[in-house]
């Protein structure tokens, strides 16, 4: 005997092998012998990822937000993780307010008097609510002022004369010739 026979290598009793190393039973054909497969998660980016598997089971976990209507779907998950994101208007106070959203997309928008020709006007409004009542209307709101106006809501600064209260028909003994504004104090006809 010279020493050049090679035989299959045993397991278990059991031959595996065959004379060039190639397994004998490889029903997956993945090089690892069926007699010596270790069933696991085979992939390393799953949260039960086994080192020692050699045949992957299917039971890879692989978290992420596994809802198509998020905003980070992740079509590689397979466990929702709770991590999904849902774009949207998150304020309460605003008319788009979005209940089922959980990341502010600055969508926002609020109500209020949009038109500047209004007193109401709201420059941080962006939805007209119908809040829009009283015109501006320019003028001298001081009633102390001839130049007053009842109708004015926005004082334009021309009040320019006080008023100055007395008898303004000259036919009248008490006339005043300072008075702009009549009292009804005209009594005396000269």
């Amino acid at each position: 005997e010279d020493g050049s026979c090679e035989y299959p290598i045993d397991l278990y009793g059991v031959d595996y092998l065959d004379c060039e190393g190639v397994c004998l039973n490889d029903i997956d054909g993945d090089g690892v012998c069926d007699e010596v497969e270790v069933p696991g998660c085979t992939n390393p980016a799953a949260d039960n990822y086994d080192a020692a598997a050699t045949d992957d089971d299917g039971g890879c976990i692989l978290p992420g937000c596994t809802d198509t209507e998020a905003a980070n779907f992740d079509a590689t998950a397979n466990t929702n993780d709770g991590s999904c994101l849902y774009t949207g208007c998150t304020d309460d106070l605003a008319v788009n307010y979005d209940a089922g959203a959980n990341q502010e997309d600055g969508s926002c928008l609020y109500g209020g008097c949009i038109d500047p020709a209004y007193l109401e006007f709201d420059a941080d409004a962006d939805v007209d609510d119908g809040s829009c009542e009283n015109l501006i209307v320019n003028g001298c709101t001081n009633p102390d002022f001839v130049e007053y106006s009842s109708f004015a809501n926005i004082d334009d600064g021309s009040c320019a004369t006080p008023v100055v209260f007395g008898c303004t028909d000259d036919s009248y003994f008490e006339f005043s010739i300072a008075a702009n504004t009549d009292d009804g104090s005209c009594e005396t006809l000269i």
